[in-house]
């Protein structure tokens, strides 16, 4: 496997839980996952991902793309070409993402953006996202009114919406968006890949690495899916307790936008019913400065989530001499990624060591396969919980009421 998983103050959780909800669950989940019953597993395919390379290359010839798009439209593809390692070369488009309707922003943009030379993409599964389409048609009106020749292509879902007609009338390029897709979930569709593909990541290794978790879990002995899932009913149990805020803390600054995409799956999806916990984003080792004082000498009602990679060999050496003969001896002749991985060692002992419920994930490198499992695991564990205390995974009543009184009070 790409990852492991330590878990530390679970077993009482694990063992006082109620095992025969677990025992149904996941033979109701492996069920569907053997059967490729949710969409984000079946267009895991070779067909899938050469359209959406032959997408990428004909974009990547542009020099920027402009995503537009909100939510789950945005953060998956965000959190896969945060994966990519900048480069200087300008061989890749530059990518932007315009999430919100700020008009600061967006101004600050695209004053800067020569649109003759610009590719924009409009996500929105419905073609009604209010916002999407507010971006769309203020970029719109700037690139019309400078006679600028920008290519648009539209990711909707082909069915009759306000989006879909735009395409039609305007005659943009259209890629559908799959309708058994939300948005939460799309991070392993076109919404997500297509600009991962545009900065040259290996799209097909990430849907190789998902592939492959999906292989393990649905293993006839069944021991890797209670390896992988134990902690995920440990949660549950303590969500019981009061134990309702999950926190998400990375060491790896490439998946800060990885915790954002989490916050969203997780807090959509299992936050109905007055059921279901808070994520809580933090970055180590940023959060030890600001954040974990609260989380270790505040209110016991968090469930910790560290993620790291292993132990690096790195050759660059700091030296910490200065002056004539002084030397900062506790790093000299150390390196950066040892002081990461100790800072993070302490950060889960420390947190062990106050009794508090904590797992971490141990990456074998930030790989694309390594990535794909991971996100792959969590958007099985999202459905897990929510089936574990009944509600929903894929709905979002309570967005709807908010969508609903925005447009009255516009109308008005």
């Amino acid at each position: 496997m790409y990852f492991s998983q330590t878990l530390y103050n679970l077993e009482e959780c694990i063992s006082r839980s109620d095992k025969k909800k677990y025992l149904s669950v996941k033979e109701k989940l492996l069920n569907e996952v053997s059967s490729k019953f949710h969409d984000f597993i079946n267009v895991l395919n070779k067909k899938n991902i050469k359209e959406i390379e032959t997408i990428g290359g004909k974009l990547r010839k542009f020099k920027n793309v402009i995503f537009l798009g909100t939510g789950g439209s945005s953060l998956g593809g965000k959190t896969l070409v945060s994966l990519k390692e900048k480069s200087i070369t300008g061989k890749s488009p530059n990518i932007f993402f315009i999430e919100n309707i700020d008009l600061g922003s967006i101004d600050e943009l695209i004053s800067k953006i020569d649109f003759n030379r610009t590719a924009i993409v409009v996500i929105s599964k419905s073609g009604e996202t209010i916002e999407t389409l507010a971006q769309f048609f203020y970029i719109r009106d700037h690139i019309k009114k400078n006679n600028f020749f920008t290519k648009f292509l539209i990711i909707t879902e082909n069915k009759k919406s306000t989006l879909k007609a735009i395409q039609e009338q305007e005659n943009f390029e259209f890629i559908e968006h799959c309708s058994g897709i939300g948005g939460r979930f799309s991070v392993l569709s076109v919404v997500g890949l297509l600009p991962a593909s545009i900065v040259g990541l290996k799209i097909t290794d990430l849907s190789y690495g998902a592939k492959y978790f999906l292989n393990e879990i649905t293993k006839k002995d069944g021991k890797y899916f209670d390896q992988y899932f134990l902690s995920s009913l440990a949660q549950v149990s303590l969500m019981e307790k009061d134990v309702n805020i999950c926190v998400i803390m990375p060491y790896v600054d490439r998946l800060i936008n990885f915790s954002l995409w989490f916050r969203q799956l997780w807090a959509e999806s299992i936050g109905k019913n007055n059921r279901g916990s808070t994520p809580l984003t933090a970055v180590g080792t940023v959060d030890q400065h600001s954040q974990l004082q609260l989380f270790l000498d505040g209110p016991k009602d968090k469930f910790f989530t560290i993620i790291g990679h292993k132990k690096k060999k790195t050759k660059t050496k700091i030296d910490c001499s200065f002056g004539k003969n002084n030397i900062f001896e506790i790093l000299h002749k150390k390196n950066l990624d040892l002081l990461l991985y100790y800072e993070m060692k302490a950060t889960i002992m420390t947190i062990r060591k106050h009794k508090l419920p904590i797992r971490f994930f141990e990456l074998n490198n930030i790989s694309e396969r390594t990535i794909g499992a991971l996100i792959m695991f969590f958007l099985i564990e999202t459905i897990f919980c929510c089936y574990l205390i009944d509600v929903d995974p894929f709905s979002q009543p309570a967005v709807e009421e908010g969508k609903k009184i925005t447009k009255n009070l516009l109308q008005k």
